[in-house]
C-alpha cells in the first residue's frame, strides 16, 4: 500500500492574505489549483471557498428573471382573461404542468 506524506497546511490565513494569493493565482498561467494550493500550503477547500466569496463580492446582484411587459403603443389588447393565478394573468390555455410550476 502506498504511503502518502502528511499534509503540511498553514492553519489560518486572513482574508487579505487569501485575496492576495487569489490575485497571484489569477496571474499565474499553466498551474492547476491543486498544485498552487500545495505550493502555498492552502487546503483546496479554503482556496475554493475564498474564490467563491471573492467572486460573489465582485459580481453585480442579479435581477429578477421577470420583467413587466407592456402592449405595443397604439395597439389595444383585445384578449379575454382566461385565468389569474397569484397575480399572473393567463390569456390562453396552458398545460397543467406549467400552472403547477407557476404556483410553486
Amino acid at each position: 500500500m502506498e504511503q502518502t506524506e502528511p499534509k503540511s497546511i498553514k492553519s489560518k490565513r486572513t482574508r487579505q492574505e487569501m485575496a492576495q494569493l487569489l490575485r497571484e493565482y489569477d496571474k499565474s498561467q499553466g498551474i492547476s489549483a491543486k498544485d498552487f494550493c500545495r505550493k502555498h500550503q492552502i487546503s483546496e477547500g479554503a482556496f475554493y471557498s475564498a474564490r467563491k466569496r471573492q467572486r460573489s463580492k465582485n459580481e453585480e446582484p442579479q435581477k429578477s428573471g421577470f420583467i413587466a411587459m407592456q402592449p405595443p403603443a397604439g395597439k389595444e389588447w383585445s384578449g379575454v382573461l382566461l385565468a389569474e393565478v397569484k397575480g399572473i394573468r393567463l390569456y390562453q390555455a396552458v398545460p397543467a404542468e406549467y400552472l403547477k410550476t407557476l404556483t410553486s
